[in-house]
C-alpha cells in the first residue's frame, strides 16, 4: 500500500508535540523562552535548542547516546532526568484549549 503526499503531510501535521520553557544558563545570558519540539524526538531520538539570547545549545533529550560526558554515560536521556540529577525541581504541565498551563499538582497558569 502506498501512501499520497496528502497523507504524510496529515501523518505530520497531527504528530505529538511537547514544549519547554526555560531560562539559559550560559554565562551572562539569562534569556528566557519557549520552543517545540516533537514528542518522538524527546523519547527516542535527540533535541537540541538554540537560545534565541546568545546563540549557545542547550541538550534536552539524548536517547541515542551521542553525547555521553553529558549524560553520565546515557544514564540521563533527558533534560528531567538530568535536572532530577542536580537536585533540581521539574515542573510538568499540559496547555489546555484556553492555553492555560495546568500542572501536575493541579494548578492552572496562564
Amino acid at each position: 500500500m502506498s501512501s499520497s503526499s496528502s497523507d504524510q503531510k496529515d501523518d505530520q501535521i497531527q504528530e505529538a508535540r511537547l514544549g519547554i520553557v526555560f531560562t539559559c544558563t550560559a554565562e551572562a545570558c539569562s534569556h528566557r523562552s519557549s520552543h517545540t519540539f516533537t514528542k518522538r524526538a524527546y523519547e527516542r531520538g535527540i533535541v537540541i535548542v538554540q537560545c534565541p539570547g546568545c546563540k549557545n545549545r542547550h541538550l534536552i533529550a539524548d536517547n541515542l547516546g551521542w553525547f555521553k560526558d553529558s549524560t553520565e554515560e546515557g544514564k540521563l536521556r533527558n533534560i528531567e532526568d538530568i535536572l532530577r540529577a542536580r537536585g533540581e525541581t521539574v515542573q510538568r504541565g499540559t496547555l489546555d484549549i484556553n492555553d492555560v498551563v495546568e500542572f501536575a499538582d493541579g494548578t492552572g497558569k496562564e
